[in-house]
């Protein structure tokens, strides 16, 4: 560009992103907790809880995940079969691109 700026693309996975929506929309409800506190409730750094919140949501690490379900009292591969179930129709195993 010729002022010099450069377009930021960022990659956003489709799986991802559906994937921290159901743990914001589903786990991370009352608004009256903060995020260190759910990060203390599910065994992870509150930044991680920020990062879901997000609207893009973030690459979330399976093992991160596996411990949130753990704390959470699910079995990894039912949190899975909840998260397909609701939105089957939006997961792919496609990305999108945000410009920022």
């Amino acid at each position: 560009m010729a002022d010099g700026s450069t377009i930021k693309k960022k990659k956003i996975y489709t799986v991802d992103k559906y994937v921290c929506k159901y743990i914001n929309d589903e786990w991370l409800v009352d608004e009256d907790i903060s995020s260190r506190k759910y990060g203390k409730k599910y065994g992870v750094n509150y930044h991680v809880i920020e990062k879901i919140q997000q609207e893009d949501g973030y690459n979330l690490p399976l093992s991160t995940l596996t411990t949130m379900c753990f704390n959470h009292g699910i079995k990894l591969s039912d949190f899975f079969k909840i998260v397909e179930s609701k939105y089957s129709k939006f997961l792919t195993d496609d990305y999108f691109f945000k410009i920022n």
